[in-house]
């Protein structure tokens, strides 16, 4: 997630959209007083490379929940994890982080893609590393309590999309150039390819991995987004 005071742009990150590889791009261009969140270590060594890291992550006192100031004495661990910006902050808690008005006159940009094509790139994140991966279709089905919390719920509040500047996935690049050229910056820095490696090229072609169970699955826990930018399994 990205703060740009300098660029006038908030940057929600959504999960599995490439999010990262504009993270780390987006991250040169800003200043010394924007918020650039946590990224792992590989992509932050990549980041850093553009001259600027993880910055200002601790949310301003008076924007603070009231009751991280009482816990931190005795538990400084969990005050900590609730008053610094992080890099799936959804819209309503970031709003309520920061100036509402100077949130509200931001620029905020984020990205979407076909559910059905990421949850595929989800399960092969969720099991990188794994001997025995679970199967694609438990996977799909596993219980979801906030199925949303990282796609939807980012660039929403209470049901309302406030995201101002929409990427589809599909033409990521595109809309990333269109993008950075709209702040001024006529020489447009390189997308680096963060994660990119986790999925395998036979998996590319999501429709492959679906049964009419699953299809199901995606198409009612993501419904919303289906409808809202017409996305359809094809």
């Amino acid at each position: 997630m990205i703060i740009s005071y300098t660029r006038n742009f908030i940057f929600l990150k959504t999960q599995k959209t490439g999010g990262s590889s504009i993270e780390i791009a987006l991250s040169g261009l800003c200043g010394a007083d924007d918020v650039l969140t946590h990224l792992p270590a590989d992509e932050e060594a990549i980041r850093l490379l553009a001259g600027r890291g993880m910055q200002n992550v601790e949310v301003p006192r008076q924007y603070q929940p009231w009751w991280t100031r009482i816990i931190r004495p005795r538990s400084g661990r969990l005050a900590r994890g609730r008053s610094r910006y992080t890099s799936h902050m959804d819209a309503k808690t970031l709003r309520s982080r920061m100036d509402p008005d100077l949130f509200d006159s931001l620029t905020k940009a984020t990205i979407v893609r076909n559910p059905w094509d990421r949850e595929v790139s989800l399960y092969y994140w969720h099991t990188r590393g794994t001997q025995r991966p679970s199967d694609f279709s438990d996977f799909v089905g596993r219980w979801e309590r906030k199925p949303e919390r990282k796609t939807f719920d980012i660039y929403s509040i209470d049901g309302r999309v406030i995201a101002t500047s929409i990427w589809r996935y599909e033409r990521l690049s595109h809309h990333y150039e269109d993008f950075v050229r709209s702040l001024g910056v006529e020489n447009v820095p390189a997308l680096p390819s963060a994660k990119g490696a986790i999925r395998p090229k036979n998996a590319k072609v999501y429709q492959a991995m679906y049964d009419a169970t699953t299809r199901s699955i995606v198409a009612r826990r993501y419904a919303r987004e289906i409808e809202m930018f017409g996305y359809q399994f094809e």
